[in-house]
């Protein structure tokens, strides 16, 4: 398994579109941090003249937060294209057609070992932005941020995301090519994610299908009001992804 997260991590490092993507992500980030942290004081100057102070580090912090989830958005990307690596046929020195999944069959490695190391790939550099942030967020305590634990609850939801839109990724690539898997998986993607959110019916009488969408349940961590629906939501993900794995391998092992 480290031989295949290793061999993943090193393409992408190796490969100029994921290096520019990630330095995009990033760079958008830290802008974003700071900009936001210059308005929001800036708004607080103007407010305290009125004695109503705003609450700067935390409005700044989830802002950040809301803005490091919504680059989940390219890990049905990156998963679709880490299994693309391997299923498309290139062509050897002695004419014959070959793909690198035919020579990972020949290895002692078994299916779920395969597959566990790429997802654990896809999960590490599409998450790799996030924790280059890390240290920015030190200056919460000094702006007055929101509670660790708000920190802590957060990055679990991100994590879970995460794992299953690689899932997700992966899953469409096994069964389509890769531009129709990636168009699959952003509609399964972004239907979960904002169609629970929308004003209409079913939504508005099953309160309970917030749970499908992680930003509703991020939001519900960043702004309290909702209970513990970021636990549904962490569970019914968790327990799609125990689903899906199987599933997977299954797949995987019919090529």
């Amino acid at each position: 398994m480290k031989a295949i997260i290793l061999k993943d991590l090193r393409i992408y490092t190796n490969t100029r579109k994921y290096l520019i993507i990630q330095f995009v992500v990033l760079s958008i980030l830290v802008l974003i941090l700071f900009l936001s942290t210059m308005e929001f004081y800036a708004q607080g100057i103007d407010i305290n003249k009125d004695s109503n102070p705003i609450d700067v580090g935390k409005q700044t912090y989830i802002l950040f937060i809301l803005c490091i989830f919504f680059t989940l958005f390219l890990v049905p990307r990156h998963a679709v294209d880490a299994m693309s690596i391997e299923l498309n046929e290139k062509k050897t020195k002695i004419n014959m057609s070959i793909n690198n999944w035919q020579l990972l069959k020949l290895t002692p490695l078994g299916i779920w070992r395969i597959l566990g190391g790429k997802l654990i790939s896809v999960i590490v550099w599409s998450l790799w932005t996030v924790w280059i942030t890390i240290p920015l967020f030190a200056l919460s305590s000094y702006l007055g941020g929101i509670p660790v634990i708000l920190y802590v609850k957060s990055g679990i939801l991100i994590l879970v995301s995460c794992l299953f839109f690689a899932m997700i990724g992966i899953g469409n690539a096994l069964w389509f090519k890769p531009t129709n898997a990636k168009s699959i998986c952003y509609g399964i993607v972004l239907t979960t994610t904002f169609l629970p959110l929308m004003p209409i019916s079913p939504f508005i009488e099953i309160p309970m299908i917030e749970m499908l969408s992680p930003l509703a349940s991020l939001l519900s961590i960043l702004h309290p009001i909702k209970g513990h629906l970021w636990l549904w939501n962490v569970g019914l993900y968790s327990v799609l992804c125990l689903v899906l794995f199987p599933v997977l391998v299954w797949r995987i092992s019919k090529i």
